[in-house]
């Protein structure tokens, strides 16, 4: 007997269809909503610590700020890929964040450096993160869960198990 009025009509509401039973198959909806959520509702609380970077690159200056690194390192740091370093690299080059460098043992090496405004900017995002950080572990114990560790897991457990062969 079908009780759900979308049911009755023959037609699954989009409710029903990411909260009911195959709701774990729509993870990724739901962390991309979240990770969406979360850089929509960060962007006034960095922009009143003065920050003008965009949140998405606050890992990227974190890196540069603890070493001068080329795009073929910066890349499997942040699980991105060489033209998502690279486009990221040419907005903080125009902001005056980053700049190109040379590597004297090496000529063909050109690592990213962040410029003085860069360091500056890194140290405000360091203060930022810290404060997120506490957010963060309020409310992974509101919800009895530590969301950074359980995801760390999962990618683990991914790791030694693909999705892919899980799905057979």
């Amino acid at each position: 007997m079908m009780s759900d009025p979308a049911e009755r009509s023959g037609k699954t509401d989009v409710d029903t269809l990411i909260h009911g039973a195959m709701a774990p198959g729509f993870l990724g909806l739901l962390l991309g909503q979240i990770v969406d959520r979360l850089v929509e509702e960060g962007g006034p609380a960095a922009e009143r610590a003065g920050i003008q970077a965009p949140l998405r690159a606050f890992s990227f200056i974190s890196l540069l700020a603890r070493a001068d690194l080329t795009v073929t390192e910066i890349a499997p740091r942040l699980g991105v890929t060489h033209a998502g370093v690279i486009k990221t690299e040419k907005l903080l080059e125009k902001l005056g964040y980053v700049e190109r460098g040379q590597d004297p043992d090496d000529a063909r090496r050109k690592p990213l450096r962040l410029t003085a405004a860069g360091r500056e900017e890194a140290d405000r995002i360091a203060a930022y993160m810290e404060r997120a950080s506490a957010v963060y572990r309020d409310l992974f114990d509101e919800i009895g869960v530590d969301l950074f560790a359980a995801a760390r897991a999962f990618e683990a457990r991914l790791d030694e198990r693909g999705f892919d062969a899980r799905m057979g």
